[in-house]
């Protein structure tokens, strides 16, 4: 309200008395008044960021709606509909559970629109995405790609956690714990919170023990990647397993 009677009235007003006292005058300063109150709305509106149904059985999305990178998320009806559907034919306790958290996160909003002539709940939240100018949170492959398609912004969930996973490089010092014995003689092999699996060169004789490993080497195939490393002799002198 401030900001509209400063633009509209002061502003036109100070134009007319200080620069030039005529109509031509007030009515350029009532469309500077104009293009500055556009600009200033754009710049204070914050993002949107819709939900879709795939990302509300995804434990990443709580911390992600948490992470303060956006602050306003949209929970469409429709998508809660088709949830709720699955929690009764799927008896899915967790994903109900996920739901719930989700709706009452004070950054979540739960939005009342459908498209009742569109019967795929991906090209309702693409249409409702391009009508707000929001963003669409997914781990979707096919909503992600349609989106694109369509000109909507999309935030990929796994290629965000992706990207921000740390990367251990040889020389690196990681600590880990050493649940089995590995294949080969003095080996052991422990797992990082990602499913990466981690050998210990020479440490069957920590196995069940948490154990500080330096990288030696890696290995990439086309769907896992494996760690090599060895448990310093400092370490294993000093006791300090």
């Amino acid at each position: 309200m401030l900001i509209l009677l400063v633009l509209f009235i002061l502003f036109p007003a100070v134009i007319f008395f200080l620069v030039s006292n005529t109509i031509n005058a007030i009515i350029v300063s009532y469309c500077l008044a104009v293009l500055l109150f556009i600009f200033i709305r754009r710049s204070n509106r914050k993002e949107i960021v819709l939900l879709d149904t795939t990302v509300i059985n995804d434990d990443r999305i709580i911390d992600f709606i948490n992470s303060n990178v956006y602050q306003q998320f949209l929970l469409p009806r429709f998508v809660i509909r088709e949830i709720e559907n699955k929690i009764d034919g799927l008896k899915d306790k967790h994903l109900e559970e996920n739901l719930e958290k989700i709706k009452q996160n004070k950054k979540v909003k739960v939005l009342y629109r459908n498209y009742y002539k569109i019967k795929s709940s991906d090209f309702k939240i693409v249409k409702l995405a391009k009508s707000l100018n929001a963003k669409i949170v997914t781990v979707n492959f096919s909503l992600n790609k349609m989106s694109v398609l369509e000109g909507v912004k999309v935030i990929d969930l796994n290629d965000m956690y992706e990207r921000l996973k740390p990367t251990i490089l040889p020389g690196h010092k990681i600590t880990i714990f050493l649940v089995k014995e590995g294949r080969d003689k003095n080996q052991a092999i422990g797992f990082l919170d990602d499913g990466t699996t981690v050998v210990a060169e020479n440490g069957k004789n920590f196995v069940g023990k948490r154990v500080n490993l330096k990288i030696t080497s890696m290995l990439h195939s086309s769907d896992n990647k494996m760690l090599f490393g060895k448990i310093p002799n400092e370490d294993i002198l000093e006791g300090k397993l």
